[in-house]
């Protein structure tokens, strides 16, 4: 295969790749780990090959929309990472609740709602 095919295949494995990872993000699928390791692997591999091989017009048009597909799996990401903290900061409100909730049913001592004591 030529350099330029090579660079042309890893193109669109790479499209492949981060379609998947897009995918995913929007799904919120726990295996977005994988492809966006994947990813990684294929960014690699396309940086040792660009420095020798002049993009074709085609293989521009792809980097074109693999920076478009990357933009869009970073707004994913940043939601999936405000999502993650909203629903921490409630698991901490509902945890500090029940926590309460257990002191009052077993207190220690007598308490505010101990109506023997």
């Amino acid at each position: 295969m030529t350099p330029a095919g090579t660079l042309e295949q890893t193109l669109a494995e790479l499209v492949g790749a981060t379609e998947t990872l897009l995918g995913q993000l929007r799904r919120r699928d726990p295996a977005y780990l994988e492809a966006l390791h994947c990813r990684q692997m294929l960014l690699e591999r396309l940086q040792t090959l660009c420095p020798n091989i002049e993009a074709s017009p085609p293989a521009r048009a792809v980097l074109e929309r693999l920076r478009l597909l990357g933009e869009a799996c970073q707004t994913e990401a940043e939601s999936m990472r405000a999502e993650i903290a909203a629903a921490l900061a409630e698991l901490h409100h509902h945890a500090s609740y029940a926590e309460s909730l257990l002191r009052i049913a077993h207190p220690a001592g007598p308490s505010l709602l101990d109506v023997k004591a």
